[in-house]
């Protein structure tokens, strides 16, 4: 039977790569936008390319946590970053970087020691809710990423 943290694993997996009950997963969406589109915006929305870049950096923030870097933090510039500094192709791969170390970070983290608090001066939540909250993260913005390619379909 699996343990509590190889299912979570599988979940991150499942949602990122393929086999997501949501419907189409990080990759299976992010694949559908073009360079040209990545700058893309529905009203006054962050653009895709944003948006990646903002998932990357709060998965960053998780993997730090979950490796004991208690001090870490999303800066404002992380957590929206100019957009004009990197390329498309290299968000996107930044962001699958952040996959796999994600993978391996939950995989290796404790289990005994999900039910624990997150270092954190302004919140109170577990390693458990942290794990969770990233992947609840990815389909939140995913949904948004789906809304501006439907939006913007004339530039097509």
């Amino acid at each position: 039977m699996a343990t509590e943290i190889e299912r979570m694993v599988r979940q991150l997996n499942k949602s990122f790569n393929k086999g997501a009950w949501h419907g189409p997963t990080v990759k299976e969406v992010l694949a559908q936008v073009k360079p040209e589109q990545a700058h893309h915006h529905a009203g006054k929305s962050h653009s895709i390319i944003e948006l990646v870049l903002h998932m990357t950096a709060w998965r960053t923030f998780a993997i730090k946590r979950l490796q004991g870097d208690d001090a870490y933090q999303v800066s404002d510039e992380m957590n929206f970053p100019q957009t004009d500094k990197i390329s498309w192709q290299a968000a996107v791969q930044n962001l699958e970087k952040t996959q796999q170390v994600l993978e391996v970070a939950v995989g290796s983290f404790p289990e005994e020691r999900l039910n624990e608090l997150v270092p954190s001066i302004k919140h109170k939540y577990t390693y458990y809710t942290l794990i969770h909250g990233i992947l609840q993260h990815d389909i939140y913005h995913i949904g948004q990423i789906q809304l501006i390619l439907k939006a913007n379909l004339h530039f097509v």
